[in-house]
């Protein structure tokens, strides 16, 4: 079986309309398709990104014990991403971080579950 990558990944949350208001309004994801306990996003590259109610919200960011995947969601320009979603109201976790030219930055959805932004080299 050989993969060909990621296509398909979904979170568990507590406020199904707050959080389509998040990732819709706030990070800018096409919404396709809303239903009562479900919500379908395009993620780019041909990935699906699925909101689904059953989860549990926290007023903090997530630790790894309640959250053990982080969704990372790559940007072509840290930098400016990182100005346009703080104007947004988003509040990063820690510092940028950096390797061999890949860069990364997490911050939280209004739940608390743990995102990042990732910018790598062309």
């Amino acid at each position: 079986m050989q993969y060909h990558g990621v296509i398909w990944a979904g979170l568990l949350v507590e406020d199904l309309e707050a959080c389509v208001s998040f990732y819709k309004d706030v990070l800018g994801l096409p919404l396709i398709r809303k239903r009562h306990d479900t919500a379908h996003f395009d993620a780019g590259n041909g990935v699906l990104f699925e909101l689904m109610k059953g989860g549990k919200a926290s007023h903090l960011p997530k630790e790894p014990d309640q959250q053990p995947i982080v969704l990372g969601l790559r940007v072509d320009d840290m930098d400016n991403a990182i100005v346009e979603l703080k104007q947004k109201g988003v509040i990063f976790i820690g510092e940028a971080g950096e390797y061999k030219g890949t860069r990364w930055v997490q911050f939280s959805d209004p739940e608390g579950n743990r995102l990042e932004i990732k910018q790598v080299p062309s």
